[in-house]
């Protein structure tokens, strides 16, 4: 996927794990905002516009905005890097207010049924996320 594009997709997912739990915390939106301008997965790019944007149509219909956030990611071939930034980004927004409510659990199982990343890469990137379901696999059956 070109970088411009997933750098845009990237913060939409983002929004979307900042509005999953019904309620848009500043802290979250300061977290968003800080990695947008601080950290390597934004740099050199200014998406403040993207991200202000994304948030206003998040705000006006989430269920709209997220079904079109994961048909994107659907209808993209990300790399393994990239959908561990995605898993990445969404965990670190969603503990930025320090509470992690049950619908941002279920984001985030939602989200992972979007990405092919097998359990063994994510737990070896992230350690074990206790709510986290199991990638189903065709490897898995014969257990």
């Amino acid at each position: 996927m070109e970088l411009l594009k997933f750098k845009e997709l990237l913060i939409d997912i983002a929004v979307c794990a900042i509005a999953c739990d019904g309620d848009i915390d500043e802290r979250e939106i300061n977290a968003l905002h800080k990695i947008e301008k601080d950290s390597p997965y934004f740099s050199v790019i200014d998406l403040s516009t993207t991200l202000d944007k994304s948030l206003n149509e998040c705000k006006n219909n989430f269920n709209s905005f997220k079904a079109d956030v994961f048909s994107k990611l659907e209808n993209n071939n990300l790399n393994v890097v990239q959908e561990l930034t995605v898993l990445e980004i969404s965990l670190r927004i969603i503990a930025a207010d320090e509470i992690e409510e049950e619908s941002e659990k279920s984001f985030i199982n939602e989200l992972r049924s979007y990405l092919k990343l097998e359990d063994f890469l994510i737990a070896q990137r992230f350690g074990e996320i206790s709510y986290l379901k199991p990638k189903v696999s065709e490897f898995n059956d014969r257990f």
